[in-house]
C-alpha cells in the first residue's frame, strides 16, 4: 500500500493543503496576512494561501514523527537569523502558528492528543495515505518559476525632450568632429619636402 514515505513531500504537501482548504475546521487566523513564521524572518510569507501549506505540513511532520510536542516541532520551522556583521544565529519558528494548526488539525480529526503528545489518528492516517496513492498516481504539475518584472524606462519630460535632442545632437557632433580628427593626413617626410623645394627653384 501507498504511503507518505513513497511520495514526494513537495507534491503530498501540495495535495493535502487543497483538501484542507475544504475543510470548515482549518481556517487562517486574522492576524495570518501580516505574521511572521518566526522572528528569523524579515517578512511575512508571500503566499496568501500559507496558512493552509503550514497545516499540511505539520499535518506529514507529525505522520511521521509524532509523537511530538510544539516544542520540538519549532526546530523544524525554525531558521538561521540575520545578525549583521556578527554572525547568523538558529531561532526557533513560531509556536503560535504550530499551536493554533495543530489544535484545528485536532478539532478536524486528523490528529490525536494524549499525554505523550500530538500523534496522527487512524482517520488522519488513512487521509493522507489515500492522497499519496492519488499523487503518485498523478502527480502535480511543477510550480512555475517567478520571473522579476524589468523595470521599463521612464517617458521624458516635456521640458527634458527639448533638451535631451540638443544633448544628442551635440554627441552626434563630438563623434563626428573626433572621426574627423582620425582621418588627418599624415605630414609628408622632410626628404620629400626638400625634393619638392628643389625642384620648383628657378635656374
Amino acid at each position: 500500500m501507498t504511503t507518505v514515505y513513497d511520495v514526494p513531500p513537495d507534491h503530498i504537501i501540495r495535495r493535502v493543503a487543497e483538501e484542507l482548504r475544504k475543510r470548515k475546521e482549518i481556517v487562517p487566523p486574522a492576524w495570518a496576512a501580516f505574521a511572521k513564521t518566526g522572528v528569523h524572518k524579515e517578512m511575512p510569507p508571500e503566499d496568501p494561501d500559507w496558512w493552509f501549506t503550514r497545516a499540511a505540513a505539520v499535518l506529514r511532520r507529525v505522520y511521521l514523527d509524532g509523537p511530538l510536542g510544539v516544542e520540538r516541532m519549532r526546530s523544524f520551522y525554525g531558521g538561521k537569523k540575520n545578525r549583521g556583521s556578527r554572525p547568523n544565529a538558529f531561532r526557533k519558528g513560531s509556536g503560535s502558528i504550530l499551536r493554533k494548526s495543530l489544535q484545528q488539525l485536532e478539532a478536524a480529526g486528523l490528529i490525536i492528543h494524549d499525554k505523550t503528545g500530538r500523534r496522527v489518528s487512524p482517520a488522519g492516517m488513512s487521509f493522507l495515505d489515500n492522497l499519496s496513492q492519488e499523487v503518485l498516481k498523478n502527480p502535480p504539475a511543477p510550480v512555475p518559476m517567478r520571473v522579476k518584472a524589468v523595470a521599463e524606462p521612464e517617458p521624458a519630460k516635456k521640458g527634458e525632450s527639448k533638451k535631451g535632442a540638443k544633448k544628442a545632437k551635440s554627441a552626434e557632433t563630438a563623434a563626428e568632429g573626433a572621426e574627423g580628427a582620425k582621418v588627418e593626413k599624415k605630414p609628408a617626410k622632410k626628404s620629400e619636402g626638400k625634393k619638392a623645394d628643389k625642384a620648383e627653384v628657378p635656374k
